[in-house]
C-alpha cells in the first residue's frame, strides 16, 4: 500500500511539475532544435556563399588575364557587394585597386584599398592593404601621409616590406640617411630572401656622405 501511495504521489508530483514547467521545457527544446537547425542552415549558407564567390572570382581572374577591364570592374563590384563576408571580396578589391593603379586612377585605387582596411579582419590582408595604400599615396606625392600610415604599425613578418617602403618614402623626401637606415633594416630582416632590387635601391643612395 505504501508503495502504491508512493507511485501515486510520484505521478501527481510529475503532473504538477509538468504543469509548472512543461511549457518552458517545450520552449527549450524548440529553441534547442531551432538553434541546431539555424546553425546548420547558417553553415550551409556560408558554404554556398563561399562557393559562389569562388566561382565568380575565378572568372574575374580569367577576365584580368584577358585584359577585360570593364568585366573585371563589374564582376569585382558584384563580389564585393554580394559576398562581402568572404575573402574573395577582399581579393576582388585588391584586383580592382591594381587595375586602377595601372590606369593611373590612384584615387579609385585608394578607395578600394580603404574598403579592405575598413572591412577585413585578417591581419595579412590589412598589412597588404596598408602597404599598397602607402605606396599609392607616395605615388600621389603625399610622402608625409604615406609615412604616417605605416610608421607606427606592428609589422611582424611584414617588417622587410614596411622598411623597404619607408626607405622609398624617405628617398622621395631626399632624406638619404633615413632612407639608407630603412633599407638596411629591410635587408637585415629579409637576409634569406632575394634582395637584389633592395640592394640596388641602397646602392643608388651612394655612400654615407652622399
Amino acid at each position: 500500500m505504501v508503495a502504491h501511495t508512493t507511485e501515486e504521489e510520484q505521478i501527481e508530483s510529475l503532473k504538477k511539475w509538468w504543469k509548472e514547467n512543461g511549457t518552458s521545457v517545450v520552449v527549450g527544446l524548440v529553441i534547442g532544435f531551432g538553434a541546431l537547425i539555424g546553425g546548420n542552415y547558417w553553415m550551409q549558407h556560408n558554404e554556398t556563399q563561399s562557393q559562389n564567390a569562388s566561382l565568380e572570382f575565378s572568372q574575374l581572374q580569367d577576365d584580368m588575364q584577358q585584359s577585360l577591364n570593364d568585366s573585371v570592374m563589374t564582376r569585382g563590384d558584384h563580389i564585393i557587394n554580394n559576398f562581402s563576408d568572404t575573402p574573395y571580396a577582399v581579393l576582388s578589391a585588391f584586383a580592382i585597386a591594381k587595375l586602377k593603379v595601372d590606369e593611373g586612377d590612384l584615387l579609385s585605387a585608394r578607395a578600394r584599398l580603404q574598403w579592405v582596411l575598413d572591412n577585413s579582419k585578417q591581419a595579412e590582408f590589412l598589412h597588404m592593404a596598408r602597404i599598397r595604400m602607402a605606396a599609392v599615396m607616395l605615388a600621389e606625392g603625399n610622402a608625409d601621409g604615406a609615412l604616417s600610415l605605416i610608421n607606427t604599425v606592428e609589422a611582424g613578418e611584414y617588417l622587410p616590406l614596411y622598411e623597404e617602403l619607408k626607405g622609398d618614402i624617405y628617398a622621395a623626401k631626399s632624406q638619404k640617411s633615413e632612407a639608407r637606415s630603412a633599407y638596411e633594416r629591410a635587408l637585415k630582416a629579409n637576409d634569406k630572401g632575394d634582395n637584389s632590387m633592395l640592394q640596388m635601391k641602397l646602392d643608388d643612395l651612394g655612400g654615407e656622405g652622399a
